[in-house]
């Protein structure tokens, strides 16, 4: 069976890799990124639960973590945490092995299947009915009195982050569903002293896989950020990608079935997308839709009402 992987990001990486380890005939296919790292967006942070799953695809995630993190820094507040810091570019290029990626655009008639691993871009995917991007500005650089934490402020519709990568350097960026987060990081003190090496500006998809259908079209199959994969409020993705690649090999030959697996192995999705929709339509979502969101998934270590009153806050700050 001849396969497109199109997308070379974690995903299409991990996916194009288990199944040329199949027997598959895999062809992975990107596009000529320019940006210094070569990924786009650029996510460092990440929370324990990768090990197992790089564990599962053979990797040593020691390999990868850049720091760990015992606590973390929510508006001037420091709470118990779990997370990590990892070096996202070495992982993909572990990911995908010794695969070569190409950059030439496919003749799709060649293909049996053609995974579409493509991200917001959706580009051998029909276009959700319903689509949903956010923007986000990141840099990798060095601050003058950057924080030996990660340290997350929340700002009017999002929030901006600094993560340490060790060495001096950090992670820093903004996200907001509701305003050009190039204009608030102007303001925002997380930037300031920020001597940047390099920086993107990208969208994330914020649908859900309850409106990111169609999962498959013909022969084309969806995985990831494509499908929705990516938790709505937060934006992060590296860790669904893993597991959505997982779910789509334990179904290649049943649609429907991957179909329904995906959106049952993530709930919380649905909740915070019908949090975010709320939040979109000029409503203050409710106490009860709040309390739904486990912040274990983030990586804290914070009871359900103080994470809800933390989300009040993300919605709410200016």
């Amino acid at each position: 069976m001849k396969v497109a992987v199109a997308g070379a990001g974690v995903g299409g990486s991990l996916c194009a890799r288990i199944l040329a380890e199949k027997g598959f005939d895999v062809d992975l296919i990107d596009i000529i990124r320019t940006n210094a790292c070569s990924i786009a967006p650029c996510a460092w942070m990440t929370t324990r639960e990768i090990v197992p799953l790089l564990r599962t695809a053979g990797l040593n995630a020691d390999d990868f973590i850049l720091k760990t993190f015992a606590s973390a820094v929510f508006c001037g507040y420091e709470v118990g945490a779990d997370l990590i810091t990892v070096d996202k570019p070495a992982l993909i290029n572990a990911l995908r092995g010794d695969l070569p990626v190409s950059t030439h655009t496919p003749d799709t008639s060649e293909y049996d299947r053609i995974i579409d691993a493509t991200g917001t871009a959706r580009a051998y995917l029909p276009p959700p009915k319903n689509d949903d991007l956010v923007s986000c500005v990141q840099f990798k650089g060095t601050l003058r009195e950057g924080r030996d934490l990660p340290e997350v402020r929340f700002i009017h519709g999002g929030y901006a982050w600094s993560f340490p990568l060790g060495g001096g350097e950090f992670h820093v960026g903004c996200l907001s569903h509701l305003e050009d987060p190039r204009l608030l990081i102007r303001t925002c003190p997380l930037f300031t002293g920020l001597d940047s090496i390099c920086g993107c500006t990208s969208t994330l998809r914020v649908t859900s896989p309850w409106e990111g259908g169609p999962f498959v079209s013909g022969n084309v199959w969806g995985v990831g950020e494509s499908i929705g994969c990516v938790y709505p409020l937060v934006g992060d993705g590296i860790i669904p990608a893993i597991r959505s690649v997982h779910l789509l090999i334990r179904h290649w030959e049943d649609a429907g079935a991957y179909e329904d697996a995906i959106r049952a192995e993530f709930p919380q999705m649905k909740v915070e997308r019908d949090i975010l929709v709320s939040l979109k339509q000029g409503q203050r979502p409710r106490l009860s839709q709040l309390r739904k969101i486990d912040p274990k998934r983030l990586g804290v270590s914070i009871g359900a009402a103080e994470a809800a009153a933390l989300f009040l806050k993300v919605i709410s700050s200016r």
